[in-house]
């Protein structure tokens, strides 16, 4: 029996808001885009700047190295520089002695925005041919063919919204500051090599001085793969920053809003059928709608491609 299953039961698991955390942790807030698409005309961060046990506001030109946390596409920045592109984007990293003094001098940031067309749409993304990467087809055998010897053609279309992943721990991180100007970092990850990845990237360090470590999940059902690198960095910026241990735990609005889901589709289908109702040919095109990036919206769209010729 695996043992941690009787911690589970009895409550005793330790996960990263339990753990304690070393004498002179700070705590990190931080401030969203609250429009989908704009441009920001400015920013004021004086009155959070000398708010009650605020110790930094970072903003993407404090980042030591590459402001860019895509994965296998590079896309995505950590912190918004002159453009959000998303509700829910980063665009600030407020640091403080205590939560409750971060989360009060973040809603101090003040912010101007010009706002932007909206596209949410996929279909209508496609007709602007504002794709993520060029369309993929994925063919097997001669369908136009096995279309000729059916007896019945049916056409619809289908919507599938997007989906919640609801793991019970939010997305969490503990950045530690230690000896050869390396750090440690506790986060709720699937891939702690993509998290280890792109911190050495955003800070400019060598991959061997960034440590992470993932004690256990709360839960991810692929919600904590590349989504929750992000959360890591942001931690792992801070500490760097301030040479001191930052803690980041998401509050579950603040999940629930601003993190990936599982992909809304959009999708035409044709299909052919025979007299003995066996299905002969099948034909479908896929509007997937992957978001403001592109996280791993390529990877989803193969397994979909892969998956369209049997049941699931």
């Amino acid at each position: 029996m695996n043992p941690d299953i009787i911690k589970h039961v009895r409550g005793e698991s330790i996960f990263i808001d339990d753990m304690p955390v070393p004498e002179g942790t700070l705590y990190a807030s931080v401030f969203f885009s609250a429009v989908a698409h704009a441009k920001i005309k400015s920013i004021s961060i004086d009155d959070t700047s000398s708010s009650e046990g605020v110790k930094a506001v970072l903003t993407f030109k404090d980042i030591p190295g590459k402001n860019q946390i895509g994965n296998i596409i590079q896309d995505e920045h950590l912190l918004a520089e002159d453009e959000v592109e998303y509700i829910g984007e980063p665009i600030a990293i407020v640091v403080a002695d205590n939560q409750l003094n971060a989360d009060k001098a973040k809603s101090k940031i003040k912010i101007s925005y010009e706002e932007l067309p909206v596209i949410t749409n996929p279909r209508e993304a496609a007709k602007r041919g504002l794709l993520i990467i060029p369309p993929v087809i994925f063919s097997m055998g001669n369908t136009h063919e096995g279309f000729d010897n059916c007896k019945y053609i049916v056409e619809d279309k289908v919507e599938i919204g997007g989906q919640e992943h609801l793991y019970l721990e939010t997305q969490a991180a503990l950045a530690m500051p230690i000896e050869n100007k390396s750090l440690k970092i506790y986060s709720s990850t699937q891939s702690p090599t993509a998290v280890q990845k792109t911190i050495s990237r955003v800070l400019g360090l060598s991959m061997n001085n960034v440590e992470v470590d993932v004690l256990r999940l709360g839960g991810g059902f692929g919600g904590k793969e590349d989504q929750a690198t992000a959360w890591a960095t942001i931690s792992a910026f801070a500490a760097y920053k301030l040479q001191k241990p930052v803690k980041l735990i998401l509050n579950r609005h603040e999940d629930l809003r601003f993190t990936g889901k599982r992909h809304p589709y959009s999708a035409d289908f044709k299909i052919g059928i025979n007299a003995e109702l066996k299905i002969i040919s099948y034909e479908v095109k896929f509007y997937q709608n992957a978001g403001a990036f592109a996280d791993l919206s390529t990877a989803i769209l193969e397994r979909t491609l892969f998956h369209a010729t049997n049941s699931y």
